[in-house]
């Protein structure tokens, strides 16, 4: 059995990798990964880049570019894995709470640890509002038991031949 827990999503190139990955299994073996949701469904990642975007338009990666949301869309997952020589390909989806620490400080140094380079090209003012526009989303996502998200993700399946 193989398994990935949201790291599959950033292969450069998927077909290539799910290949070798594949012919490391017996037939019969199992690929099992978690990989997001598009990013409808994950309200954390709405939220984030839409505070330190500051107003912003950003564009959005192609959606076979390597990133957190390459594996989003059943009909690419399934032909990737087909392509692959995988069969019995089985998306499960699941929506639960994602939980980003005790308090506002844990994801806000956590998000700008993933998410920084967002700031790069803004200049200070624009750096203040995406600052404060963070602050205000994880300060308002803050309960007793700690700063949570909405978030949906898909348990895929699939065989080798």
């Amino acid at each position: 059995m193989a398994i990935s827990r949201t790291g599959a999503m950033f292969f450069g190139e998927p077909v290539a990798a799910f290949t070798n990955i594949g012919r490391a299994l017996r037939p019969g073996g199992r690929v099992v990964l978690l990989t997001w949701q598009p990013p409808p469904g994950n309200e954390w990642i709405r939220e984030f880049v839409g505070a330190l975007a500051a107003g912003r338009e950003l564009p959005l990666p192609p959606p076979d570019a390597p990133g957190p949301f390459s594996l989003s869309d059943p009909d690419r997952v399934g032909a990737v894995l087909t392509s692959a020589g995988l069969t019995d390909i089985e998306l499960t989806g699941i929506s639960a709470p994602m939980w980003f620490g005790t308090d506002a400080d844990d994801p806000h140094r956590f998000v700008l640890g993933q998410l920084g380079w967002m700031l790069e090209d803004l200049d200070d003012a624009g750096r203040v509002r995406a600052l404060d526009g963070l602050r205000t989303t994880v300060s308002a996502h803050e309960t007793d038991d700690g700063v949570a998200y909405e978030s949906a993700a898909w348990i895929i399946r699939a065989t080798r031949r």
